[in-house]
């Protein structure tokens, strides 16, 4: 259950770094078979430097990075650990290969307000094939997402995204392995629209073997995120050091 939070909360965390000072903050619940999280996302940046703060489901933990030095960090602050963050790397013992994943974003046509501006709404769906003891399955997430073009910050949140893009990094802590570059082109296609505001996705395993039913039992589950906070203050330099006393690997 915890690799299904993971992978959740990749999907849905929201970063910005380049250009100028951002703050956003994100309220997030996750509704599983056999768990309810709720937790809190917040991404600051400053220049080329960002810091993303993710705390859910006994997980709490930072991606530090600068887009300019090309340096990124994973901070573990249960363990006290500093790690690389690699985001193309595939976790250790993995016992199953993944294809290319497929990203689709339509707009819906519909509209409605969020922290007073103005969004449009799009249908998000993440297709990621994968396959298990021969059997083929895929993991989908797909629901819908509320994106803003207007207001203070949406042209630092676009310029992050780019930014970081363009040189190969990735600006969510936790994309990291097979589910990165579904989340890598998900992010790039929403933020060419605005500032994700709020988004609903529901988390499912589809195939018609065996396994493929046990996943779909354990790994169903509906993740809900709405910004409650998007701030163009300036960020003071000290929130993107390595914090002292911490173990690095």
């Amino acid at each position: 259950m915890k690799r299904v939070v993971l992978v959740l909360v990749s999907c849905v965390f929201l970063a910005s770094a380049a250009f100028a000072d951002i703050t956003v903050t994100t309220g997030v619940s996750i509704v599983a078979a056999n768990m309810t999280a709720d937790g809190t996302m917040t991404t600051y940046s400053k220049g080329t430097k960002f810091r993303a703060d993710s705390s859910l489901a006994s997980q709490n933990m930072s991606l530090i990075g600068d887009a300019a030095a090309k340096q990124q960090w994973t901070v573990n602050h249960v363990t006290k650990t500093i790690e690389p963050f690699n985001p193309s790397a595939m976790p250790a013992g993995m016992p199953m290969t993944f294809g290319d994943p497929k990203v689709s974003v339509k707009p819906t046509g519909e509209t409605k307000e969020i922290l007073g501006r103005k969004c449009q709404g799009f249908n998000l769906d993440i297709a990621m094939p994968m396959t298990l003891s021969g059997e083929s399955i895929t993991m989908r997430m797909a629901g819908p997402v509320w994106v803003s073009n207007e207001g203070a910050g949406v042209a630092e949140y676009k310029a992050s995204q780019k930014a970081f893009s363009d040189v190969g990094m990735s600006t969510s802590p936790l994309a990291q392995g097979p589910q990165g570059k579904a989340m890598a082109e998900a992010t790039k296609a929403l933020a060419d629209a605005g500032i994700v505001l709020e988004q609903q996705l529901k988390m499912s395993m589809e195939g018609t073997g065996q396994m493929a039913q046990m996943l779909g039992q354990a790994g169903s589950a509906t993740i809900t995120m709405k910004v409650t906070a998007i701030s163009t203050d300036p960020v003071p330099d000290s929130k993107f050091a390595l914090p002292e006393g911490y173990t690095k690997r």
